[in-house]
């Protein structure tokens, strides 16, 4: 695989709205694709208030941020080990 073509992949969890909107806030700002994914069952874009809200009502379990870029720093308060 070449370089970039690398994925970044962080477990992460949304506890309230507020983190919901903080983690889009944070993901409009950056480059590249920035997916937030439940397994390999659902994904939504994590620039999209609507879908990261839609991830959280619908309690997808296991949910991962899948990048472009390792963004790791800007989303450290919602990833978990």
């Amino acid at each position: 695989m070449a370089e970039n073509e690398r994925k970044y992949a962080y477990r992460v969890e949304i506890d309230t709205m507020e983190d919901a909107k903080q983690l889009v806030a944070i993901s409009t700002k950056l480059k590249g694709k920035i997916i937030l994914q439940s397994g390999n069952k659902f994904a939504v874009n994590a620039k999209s208030l609507l879908g990261v809200i839609l991830a959280k009502k619908l309690n997808w379990d296991d949910l991962r941020l899948v990048m472009d870029n390792d963004y790791y720093f800007e989303y450290q308060r919602f990833i978990k080990s």
